[in-house]
């Protein structure tokens, strides 16, 4: 991975409707202080139907490092 590069994770639930939520954590030699965060919601066809603003979430260094190793590509 490319320093200060944008990674994005996914999280899909499924139940009744479905939707995904990502996040962007830039990752390198400077840790942010901050991720960005939105929602994808799906309709039956699995198509998006719904993008929510894009919200940002001030974090420490500590919860930071514990989403990189938590996380899965």
């Amino acid at each position: 991975v490319e320093p200060n590069k944008p990674v994005r994770y996914s999280y899909t639930r499924q139940a009744r409707g479905s939707w995904s939520l990502n996040w962007l954590v830039p990752i390198g030699h400077e840790k942010p202080s901050n991720i960005k965060v939105f929602i994808h919601e799906l309709n039956a066809g699995n198509q998006l139907s719904h993008m929510s603003p894009i919200y940002t979430i001030e974090m420490g260094d500590e919860l930071l490092a514990k989403l990189a190793r938590d996380a899965t590509f």
